[in-house]
């Protein structure tokens, strides 16, 4: 169990990347007061450790119900994850997505969808629940709520976090979580070609 949490939260953390995350906070809320930042931060992790948490419960119905095998999943999945890979190792840290205005309630939109729960980390949670057991479905929940726990302390204290990085340290880190994200996309390429070889018997 303890494995597989470890395993689960190793995928999501990297794509999450509830990091480069915070210099986005920092700079849509850079008016507001401390309590208003975490408010924002508590509800944007929130919603995303929900979003997250149906994605995991409604996985192997989505998938069914649009007739859509794990092998093509997989390998969407991993082909998206690499170009936000490629992002990450050419950019310093995320911005806001164009045309997101920066407004009062920024909590859920942009911060919550798609910056912490965007469509990286929901493929990645439905490619884990599509041949998760019940004891693996426990652990990526677990996964889930502890990799938005955390975002929820980095968003809290993002402020301190981007004095004590500056540029030059999260343009470092981002570029090893980019280089993780890279790995994972291969492995899911990997997974979903030869998988679906083996299912038609070409290997």
């Amino acid at each position: 169990m303890f494995t597989a949490i470890i395993l689960a939260l190793g995928t999501l953390f990297p794509i999450v990347n509830p990091l480069s995350t915070t210099f986005v906070f920092n700079g849509l809320t850079a008016k507001d007061s401390l309590e208003k930042k975490r408010r924002v931060a508590l509800i944007a992790s929130f919603t995303a450790a929900l979003v997250l948490l149906i994605f995991l419960a409604l996985g192997h119905a989505l998938m069914g119900f649009f007739g859509i095998t794990i092998y093509a999943f997989r390998v969407a999945g991993g082909l998206y994850l690499g170009k936000i890979a490629f992002e990450m190792l050419s950019k310093s840290f995320y911005k806001a997505p164009d045309g997101v205005e920066v407004r009062k309630d920024i909590a859920i939109i942009p911060l919550a969808i798609p910056l912490l729960s965007g469509p990286g980390a929901m493929a990645a949670v439905l490619v884990m629940s599509e041949e998760a057991s019940v004891t693996s479905y426990a652990a990526i929940s677990i996964a889930i709520l502890l990799v938005c726990l955390i975002s929820y302390f980095l968003l809290r204290y993002a402020h301190i976090i981007g004095k004590t990085l500056g540029e030059t340290g999260a343009r470092v880190i981002e570029r090893v979580l980019g280089l993780l994200v890279l790995v994972i996309a291969a492995q899911f390429v990997f997974n979903g070609v030869t998988g679906w070889m083996l299912d038609v018997g070409l290997i």
